[in-house]
């Protein structure tokens, strides 16, 4: 081995897709049929180590560590929901934490929620993430890692993923894309792209972009509020990217694909739920093929907002249905271990 080699940055095994592995073992003297059994354990029985893959000779389950990197995260804590509905993980790196997913389970199978950056840039008003501050976009390794150690924690294939964790995705781009192609990868986890959904506050440009490359993934866009003045209070971004163009871009992005898109409209009493912003939405809304979904706020510690009580979010609802806008009020599941939509921190809290 000379000396270039042996201090050459090993590749992360969620890096690679077959091709590159198979180059990899080819190196070593080995048949490429061996990177698709390296794969099938990866992504199909989510080993967690190389000597779990009992399939491949003891020797190259020995040796693969000295090439290949079998991840980096490991995972600090998980936290289960009542009634097991959801459950939060937080990973990291040395001991240090660094990032939060969630595992979902509705009637129709199991979901799992990821982030795209450590911290996050946006800060939006409501959210818990807020206050972590902003280090750096994940890597495609770790987003790829984060869900496919979410399906060996549940023993189980996860059949929809959504990009609704800590971070701003399309701040992210490139990398989540890849995240992405890899997760859909025929000869990898081979997870269909109709149910994969990226959510982001609204850049106009990336939107645009997405569009052309985005293949089937769904989109959706995180408005909470039709007034600049209100929406620059709950999403700073805004100052940058105003309702107006957002929403345009999203009217070109449903136009471009020919798909449905989602505008999520998180609910804040005395803030954006009342009759007459019910009324602007449906408004704002009018001509683009949408699903608007309504979230009443989850509650975090140290913020000053308050949820709308039961009546006030049917009004809303019942408004928006009368002007022919579809409309659902998303389900909350895991607010009892602060897992729901905003109350991502990184860091899980001991309840008595």
């Amino acid at each position: 081995m000379n000396e270039a080699t042996e201090y050459r940055e090993k590749p992360n095994i969620f890096e690679l897709t077959r091709e590159e592995l198979a180059s990899i073992l080819g190196e070593q003297g080995h048949k490429p049929y061996r990177a698709a059994q390296v794969m099938n354990w990866v992504y199909k029985r989510y080993a967690g180590s190389f000597q779990e893959m009992t399939d491949l000779p003891k020797s190259l389950r020995d040796e693969l560590p000295n090439w290949v990197e079998f991840g980096k995260l490991e995972l600090l804590k998980k936290q289960e929901g009542r009634g097991d509905r959801a459950k939060r993980y937080l990973w990291g790196t040395g001991g240090k934490p660094l990032v939060e997913s969630v595992l979902l389970k509705y009637k129709y199978g199991l979901t799992g929620c990821v982030s795209t950056q450590v911290g996050c840039p946006v800060g939006c008003a409501f959210c818990a993430s807020r206050h972590l501050g902003f280090e750096r976009g994940l890597s495609k390794a770790e987003i790829v890692e984060e869900f496919v150690r979410m399906c060996a924690d549940e023993k189980s294939r996860i059949g929809r993923l959504v990009f609704m964790g800590t971070g701003e995705p399309f701040l992210n781009y490139e990398n989540v894309l890849a995240a992405i192609e890899t997760l859909c990868d025929p000869n990898g986890y081979d997870l269909s792209r109709r149910r994969i959904t990226v959510s982001t506050v609204g850049i106009p440009e990336a939107i645009r972009e997405f569009a052309k490359e985005s293949r089937g993934v769904r989109l959706a866009l995180s408005l909470h509020a039709t007034k600049d003045d209100v929406r620059d209070k709950l999403i700073p971004l805004n100052r940058t990217f105003p309702v107006g163009a957002v929403v345009e871009a999203l009217r070109d992005y449903a136009r471009a694909t020919g798909q449905r898109v989602t505008v999520e409209y998180m609910l804040i009493s005395r803030i954006n739920d009342s009759k007459e912003d019910a009324l602007a939405l449906a408004a704002l809304v009018e001509g683009i093929d949408c699903l608007v979904n309504l979230i009443p706020w989850n509650p975090v510690p140290g913020l000053p907002w308050k949820r709308p009580d039961a009546e006030d979010i049917k009004t809303f609802k019942e408004v928006l249905e009368r002007n022919r806008v579809k409309v659902t009020l998303r389900r909350s599941l895991g607010g009892n271990i602060e897992a729901a939509c905003g109350q991502l921190r990184r860091r899980i809290t001991e309840r008595k």
